[in-house]
């Protein structure tokens, strides 16, 4: 799923610079900017960007939201404060999972971020299709903007940067009966009776395991029984 970054209105160079730093960062390329009132190909916003001019350069300015998200079939924007016209705010730590579960349907997502000042405008909100918040103490309601980027591209990397964990691959009842017989032999060699709490709690677990951890245990009978034994099963 590709990820669009997109600014509106942002005021200082130094902000589009840091922004831009930070996706790319992140293995976010696309950013898009919404009546910028500023320059972001200018010297400050290309010091600021370190390394990441090429997303400045590439970063493509509309005059309306409506028009920026025309290509982005769904859009989550941002808001540190509460607004009557939505109360369904979600926190940005499930952002990725929300979109990981739509990934089947969407091939592009995005996120926009409303200017230093007053952040997203009412028609703004209204033309994204959910609203996400970073909680915060209440005594410091806003972070300044490339911060608040730096932040979603990170959450988001989970995506961008493929960090979302790799499936479990689950064990066959055959190979969780072997890791059963094995570990019930190992409890009983080191004199933990089977009502036991612990044991119960062993036995439990070990049923949990994916194919990956079973192989560390195998691997753990191997050097017991070589060790304590002599012998390798």
């Amino acid at each position: 799923m590709e990820i669009v970054f997109i600014i509106s209105s942002p005021a200082r160079e130094e902000n589009v610079g840091a922004a831009a730093r930070a996706i790319k960062t992140m293995g976010i390329n696309g950013l898009r900017l919404v009546n910028p009132l500023c320059n972001h190909l200018g010297e400050r916003a290309r010091a600021t960007a370190h390394g990441a001019a090429d997303i400045l350069e590439r970063a493509v300015v509309f005059d309306s939201l409506e028009k920026a998200r025309e290509d982005i079939p769904f859009l989550a924007g941002t808001a540190a404060k509460k607004r009557n016209i939505r109360e369904d705010r979600h926190p940005l730590e499930i952002l990725p999972g929300i979109l990981l579960s739509k990934s089947g349907m969407l091939e592009k997502a995005g996120v926009v971020f409303g200017g230093e000042e007053s952040g997203l405008s009412n028609r703004e909100i209204d033309t994204c299709d959910i609203l996400t918040t970073i909680p915060m103490a209440g005594r410091y309601p806003s972070l300044n903007l490339a911060q608040a980027v730096m932040l979603y591209a990170y959450t988001l990397s989970e995506i961008s940067l493929g960090l979302k964990q790799k499936q479990q691959r689950k064990a066959s009842l055959p190979e969780l009966k072997v890791v059963k017989g094995k570990a019930l032999q190992l409890l009983d060699d080191v004199g933990l009776p089977g009502d036991h709490i612990i044991h119960r709690r062993i036995m439990e677990r070990l049923m949990m395991l994916d194919r990956e951890d079973m192989h560390l245990f195998h691997s753990f009978c191997k050097f017991y029984l070589k060790k304590y034994h002599g012998r390798v099963k």
